[in-house]
């Protein structure tokens, strides 16, 4: 392949992968300022399964200190929204196991410490490199669309 099709090939990888981290981010966010305080309903929830990833239901609703119908009602809304997952134990086929999606590790990580999990993926020195090329596409690309940029009108 010639450097000119690389090129274009890489450009069009890079806008494919800046349209699926909007869309991810997006999905992935939307509704999680009612999750805002973690000490009280979902919020609570969500709290707990990231301090503790895989977690008995009745062990969950023990913690709540909550009747079990209402803590029912809190677990199947998050497993509606996608943010948690409901198995049998493999220990005990009676015991229903719960633990966060994907989608709700990052509602569980979004707050101070949030931290974009989708970049796991990557070793340490790959997203060093990877940051690296990103500081020098937005060093090379910034001043040329400031420029081009028309002013706003008061």
């Amino acid at each position: 392949m010639d450097e000119k099709q690389l090129n274009v090939d890489i450009t069009n990888k890079y806008m494919n992968l800046s349209a699926l981290f909007m869309q991810f981010f997006r999905e992935n966010m939307r509704g999680e300022r009612g999750f805002g305080d973690r000490s009280r309903g979902q919020g609570r929830i969500l709290s707990i399964l990231h301090k503790t990833p895989l977690i008995s239901q009745k062990d969950l609703v023990s913690q709540l200190d909550m009747k079990p119908q209402s803590a029912s009602e809190m677990i199947q809304k998050l497993e509606k929204k996608g943010l948690i997952e409901r198995h049998k134990s493999e220990q005990d086929k009676r015991i229903m196991m719960i633990q966060l999606t994907t989608k709700g590790r990052v509602a569980a990580n979004h707050d101070e410490d949030f931290e974009p999990i989708i970049l796991n993926v990557l070793s340490l020195e790959e997203k060093d490199q990877f940051n690296h090329i990103l500081d020098k596409l937005i060093a090379e690309l910034e001043p040329q669309v400031k420029r081009k940029r028309p002013m706003r009108r008061r």
